[in-house]
């Protein structure tokens, strides 16, 4: 693939890292202000099934712009790290 395409991966790539990292902070924020606790399950399951969905669409994405396969799209990512809230 052309090198467009592959920075057109990356950039979606970095953009899910942002919207992870914003989910993060709003749930820090809050659990900060004693939201309620099924808000904040629900918005973490939320971010979770983002998180999710993103790493898959990503290994496609990958595959297809001829970046590797599965193997390069998760071998920085740690099963055992936990989820974006924590449960």
């Amino acid at each position: 693939m052309n090198d467009d395409i592959r920075r057109s991966v990356q950039e979606a790539q970095e953009s899910l890292v942002r919207v992870n990292q914003a989910f993060e902070g709003y749930l820090d924020e809050l659990k900060k202000k004693g939201s309620d606790p099924s808000e904040i399950l629900q918005v973490a399951k939320s971010a979770d099934a983002l998180k999710d969905s993103g790493h898959i669409y990503l290994s496609w994405a990958r595959h297809y712009a001829g970046m590797g396969g599965d193997e390069a799209s998760t071998e920085d990512i740690d099963e055992d790290e936990g989820r974006i809230g924590g449960f």
